[in-house]
């Protein structure tokens, strides 16, 4: 039997690591194929669409992922505090293990794209939509009204997402902590008694 190439998963993995390390636009398909040890010919094979299409399915995969883990954490029963506390606990450990060169992958890939890739926008656009959804949900659950768990989930993705960048550049995991303590302020003040 024939053996299964690996090529196309091990590019993605490449990919996510690459791009949350430099961005979209700061990896050529050259290093993903460096990274992933993929045969240039399984490039174009897996992905007929290029780095373009890689992106995509990055953002799907980590936006699919990261959902999972919002719901997962909702449906574990936790408090909303505990909710919050754990959700940057993660980013924080996930930063240090990654020596504080890499971001979410998930904003490296937001912000290094231009805007004449449109599928790319677009899947970008809905994974960030679906955490919020799941932050949402697990604020409402929690006694918010619908109003203030959709301030209070943009605000949390919003923190999450500055405190990878904010943490890559200090090299600490301090804006994860500081992020996580004003996010469960801010959760008291739209949560009524």
């Amino acid at each position: 039997m024939a053996k299964v190439s690996s090529a196309r998963e091990d590019m993605l993995t490449a990919a996510v690591e690459l791009f949350g390390a430099r961005g979209y636009d700061g990896v050529g398909v050259a290093e993903l194929l460096e990274k992933s040890g993929a045969p240039r010919g399984s490039l174009y094979f897996h992905f007929p669409g290029g780095k373009p299409q890689i992106g995509a399915e990055v953002v799907a995969r980590v936006g699919t992922e990261v959902a999972a883990r919002f719901r997962a954490l909702h449906e574990s029963g936790v408090t909303l505090d505990q909710f919050i506390e754990q959700v940057f606990k993660t980013t924080a450990k996930e930063s240090k293990e990654r020596c504080y060169e890499a971001s979410c992958p998930m904003a490296a890939i937001a912000t290094g794209f231009g805007s004449s890739d449109s599928k790319l926008a677009e899947a970008v656009r809905g994974a960030f939509e679906s955490w919020e959804a799941e932050i949402r949900l697990a604020a409402e659950t929690r006694g918010m009204s619908a109003a203030n768990a959709a301030i209070f989930a943009s605000a949390m993705l919003t923190a999450m997402e500055g405190a990878m960048v904010i943490s890559k550049a200090q090299a600490s995991s301090m804006p994860h902590k500081s992020a996580s303590r004003a996010i469960q302020a801010l959760a008291t003040v739209l949560t009524p008694n």
